[in-house]
């Protein structure tokens, strides 16, 4: 697999995402209501990242979708984590396929938490309306089969999304279920079309391509595919500014403000 672009808090139009396979793009950006998906299980209110805890409170906390890092371990399983070594978020050294899961999941990954293993995630999200967004990263022990595996023997399919960053990945992910959910983690501009054109559901823009190419947005769209944006940490008016232009889902790292701003919304579109 190769390695994808971390994502963070997202805030993504609601377009029956939660219940149904077809995604469609909303066109009315004063009338759209917003989903908030969690970085890493929020990140920002002080859980460990990647943590069963983190994922709890954010599911506790009214999140529509948490967003999850898959790594493969030296023995094949599928593990949470997002960095490719476990030292910075555990007490540990050394790349996670390296490691064998047993001896992964006796790390301190935070205030006593372990390292979780794919399938408690999905046990998680599954029988919820809890989306899960799952970002593959690269490793050469992370097998596509037993990831969207996992999903359905956990009844989660409906829960997943899956994030690729090539064409290979977004095609074996197609191959093993078509009716998997996708979003393309694009490197440039002219990735538009082949993504679109290889089934992936979603596409993914930055914001600075947008503000130079307003009419970016409305080609996605054209292609009958909804429109994510990394923003990091914008502010709030860049953030509305982009629901402005249209885009369709939002990877941001400010919560807080993601909470505020999809509560004023719904004041704005009314009852």
């Amino acid at each position: 697999m190769t390695k994808t672009l971390a994502t963070h808090v997202v805030l993504v139009v609601a377009s029956g995402l939660a219940s149904a396979p077809a995604l469609q793009a909303a066109t009315d950006g004063s009338q759209r209501s917003v989903v908030l998906v969690a970085h890493r299980g929020s990140v920002a209110q002080g859980y460990p990242e990647n943590t069963l805890a983190a994922f709890r409170h954010a599911i506790a906390n009214g999140v529509d979708a948490i967003e999850v890092d898959l790594r493969g371990t030296k023995d094949g399983e599928i593990v949470i984590l997002h960095d490719a070594t476990v030292d910075r978020t555990t007490n540990g050294r050394g790349r996670v396929a390296d490691w064998r899961l047993a001896d992964l999941r006796k790390l301190d990954a935070g205030g006593g938490e372990r390292i979780p293993t794919y399938a408690e995630v999905l046990q998680l999200v599954s029988g919820t309306e809890v989306m899960l967004l799952v970002d593959i990263k690269e490793s050469s022990v992370l097998d596509a089969r037993n990831v969207v595996h996992l999903a359905e023997a956990n009844n989660a399919v409906l829960n997943l999304i899956v994030g690729t960053r090539n064409l290979e990945d977004l095609r074996e992910f197609r191959a093993v279920n078509p009716a998997l959910r996708t979003l393309g983690f694009i490197q440039d501009v002219p990735d538009i079309g082949p993504f679109a054109q290889m089934g992936a559901d979603i596409i993914r823009l930055w914001p600075q391509w947008i503000q130079g190419k307003p009419e970016l947005v409305d080609q996605v769209h054209q292609l009958g595919k909804l429109v994510w944006v990394t923003a990091g940490d914008a502010s709030r008016d860049e953030l509305e500014q982009l629901i402005r232009l249209g885009v369709d889902g939002i990877l941001s790292d400010r919560p807080a403000v993601m909470n505020e701003l999809r509560a004023d919304m719904r004041k704005r579109r009314g009852p």
